[in-house]
């Protein structure tokens, strides 16, 4: 043991005379003294930097920074890229809403995508497709013989069906909306209410809404655009498709007359002054009549096709103005 000596660092048998430890490589001719600073301060040190730095900068600082942008940052790039969430739209009337009144806003605004004006020249679809279909089938029989107006036929068909599709699916589209509509005013006046201590003075027109906005929920059943469209392919069935397009807005625009009704007294309880352009509502058709008339004189379903374009354009273009007169007032 007098011929050899212990490496301080790494605890390795060496000669005495040597000044290297052969395990390590690190020198052994210094007192073991100062091999002991290493381990006080080449490893203690670097614990210290790294407790501090990770939960002061590198872990505390980043959720500093995402919680930030949730309170003040998120809602400031919504108007920059013009996609406010729905319920709180800025542009139609260049601010955003929050709460019931923000869902107002936002279903106005859905009535540029839902609502839409159908031009009268639609009630001639029938004839464009049939015109369509005997050119393919002109041209078809041509090239593959008398099986061409055999394909030309169904091709006329789908055609037809495109002007269902059509009424169906602005007459769906337009039925949500309002619902959320509807909703969005009642949710609106009792906070109004609660706000302004009047939610007992308006407790009748508030329970009157509820009732009215169930009854539309209740009878204004979901028409699947696609799947009545398909219905109508079948013979004579695209009379029953054509009978329900043309019953719907009679009864709708009477509901809605009668909703809006109830809005401006409550409205007017709570200091807000809405003024509807007209009170009246929209004619009712004798659709039974025109349906057998239809069945015996297959040139009325123009005129029917007519009332049924006409009629809701009339209620969408009085339903716009209500509306725009009570976004005046929420502003």
């Amino acid at each position: 043991m007098d011929g050899t000596k212990t490496c301080p660092y790494c605890g390795k048998l060496a000669n005495a005379d040597a000044q290297f430890c052969q395990g390590c490589g690190r020198s052994i001719s210094s007192p073991p003294q100062s091999a002991e600073q290493p381990p006080q301060q080449g490893y203690q040190q670097p614990p210290q930097n790294y407790q501090q730095q990770p939960p002061q900068q590198g872990y505390q600082q980043p959720p500093q920074n995402y919680q930030q942008p949730q309170q003040g940052g998120w809602q400031q790039p919504a108007p920059a890229y013009g996609a406010p969430a729905y319920g709180a739209p800025g542009q139609p009337y260049g601010q955003s809403y929050g709460g019931a009144k923000g869902q107002i806003a936002g279903a106005i605004q859905n009535r540029n995508m839902t609502d839409e004006i159908m031009s009268g020249i639609w009630i001639i679809w029938p004839i464009i497709s049939i015109v369509i279909a005997a050119i393919i089938g002109t041209v078809l029989m041509i090239l593959i013989g008398g099986w061409g107006f055999v394909i030309a036929f169904p091709i006329g068909i789908v055609l037809y069906a495109l002007l269902n599709y059509k009424l169906l699916k602005r007459m769906d589209e337009h039925r949500k909306r309002e619902m959320a509509l509807r909703m969005a005013i009642i949710s609106y006046l009792k906070d109004k209410g609660a706000e302004t201590g009047r939610a007992q003075l308006i407790a009748n027109e508030v329970s009157a809404l509820e009732s009215i906005n169930q009854e539309a929920m209740y009878k204004e059943k979901e028409r699947t655009p696609v799947l009545w469209t398909i219905i109508s392919l079948l013979p004579l069935l695209n009379y029953v498709v054509m009978f329900f397009l043309s019953e719907y807005p009679f009864d709708h625009d009477k509901r809605w007359h009668a909703f809006t009704q109830y809005t401006q007294a409550a409205c007017q309880k709570l200091g807000i002054n809405i003024m509807t352009p007209s009170w009246s509502t929209i004619k009712e058709r004798p659709n039974i009549l025109l349906l057998i008339l239809t069945l015996l004189l297959g040139i009325v379903v123009f005129i029917w096709y007519y009332f049924i374009i006409k009629d809701l354009n009339d209620h969408f273009t009085a339903q716009w103005q209500f509306e725009d007169q009570l976004m005046a007032q929420l502003r």
